[in-house]
């Protein structure tokens, strides 16, 4: 067979998609047609089955590295995660009884130079394996996932990890994993499909006007799921009026600082904030970006007590029955 050997530079490509959080029958067929399609020299690809493109890819992995010893435990290893993860799958189980020599790649990094949470997390385990019975990493690597909080989008995925960790309850280092699904309709859809296909909970947070997305996922929620409608109107809404009035003031540090008075508690905090920056001149309000400002604020200046008036603790309290 002739192939080219795989690059260093590809190895963080690699090892990523193969720990990513999708079931192998997506992640790894992705990678092997990949790797096919930039490795392998044949000239027949069109004709190959999926069993040798399996085959195939495997023996350009397997043999683009310096020789490693074998080790079965990323084998095992991946096996154990699937079914942690996911449902049966005859096609995940046919890309994942490849065994792939995965100490020849890690082998191969500098562990300096790796940023994705998902290889720091294999790499560290290839220093010091741990009984597959206990998968804790004490360095706030987000792996193995043990919980999902599906989410509508880019403020709550943004805001929920440094709220929660106020309240002693660190997201990350418990393998929550915050899935912005892009809209409350997204959210509905996203839960039909991952819920037949993922065996860990969900915990789905919606805005108050998803009502009707609401008992549409009602419909099919799984015993181990839970549902919170927010009752305050959206996730801004959560945040009180002196956060909000603060961090505004710190970024702009505009001469004309709003105050607490500039607040309607009758209106949304979005449009509060969409008028107040009219108002000042701050300029247009962008969710997302205000919200990574939010953020830094509440992670530098607020404290547990900030929020004691907010809806945010019956939301942390209904998290931990999940």
């Amino acid at each position: 067979m002739k192939f080219k050997k795989i690059k260093q530079d590809y190895c963080i490509t690699l090892l990523d998609r193969l720990t990513r959080f999708e079931p192998a029958s997506v992640r790894y067929k992705r990678l092997f047609d990949d790797i096919i399609s930039k490795f392998y020299l044949e000239t027949d690809v069109k004709k190959l089955s999926d069993t040798d493109k399996i085959n195939i890819a495997a023996e350009i992995i397997n043999n683009s590295f310096p020789y490693c010893e074998f080790d079965d435990y990323f084998y095992t290893l991946f096996m154990k995660l699937e079914e942690f993860y996911f449902k049966n799958d005859s096609v995940s189980y046919q890309y994942l009884s490849k065994r792939l020599n995965i100490c020849n790649i890690i082998s191969s990094l500098e562990k300096n130079s790796i940023k994705q949470k998902n290889i720091l997390w294999l790499m560290k385990i290839f220093e010091n394996k741990p009984d597959l019975k206990n998968l804790e990493n004490p360095n706030s690597v987000l792996y193995p996932v043990k919980k999902i909080i599906l989410c509508e989008g880019q403020t709550e995925f943004i805001l929920l990890s440094t709220i929660f960790k106020l309240f002693d309850t660190d997201l990350e280092n418990s393998g929550v994993y915050i899935l912005p699904a892009g809209g409350k309709n997204q959210v509905a859809r996203k839960y039909y499909k991952m819920s037949d296909i993922y065996n860990i909970p969900f915990f789905i947070l919606l805005d108050n006007d998803a009502a009707a997305v609401k008992d549409t996922i009602l419909a099919k929620l799984r015993s181990n799921d839970r549902l919170y409608l927010i009752k305050s109107g959206e996730f801004e809404d959560l945040i009180p009026a002196q956060i909000i009035k603060l961090t505004l003031n710190y970024i702009h540090k505009n001469d004309y600082n709003c105050t607490t008075e500039d607040f309607n508690t009758a209106l949304p905090m979005v449009k509060n904030i969409e008028n107040i920056c009219k108002k000042y001149g701050f300029g247009e309000y962008k969710k997302a970006s205000f919200a990574s400002y939010l953020n830094d604020y509440i992670k530098s200046c607020c404290t547990k007590s900030d929020f004691f008036e907010s809806e945010i603790t019956e939301i942390i309290d209904a998290f931990k029955t999940l």
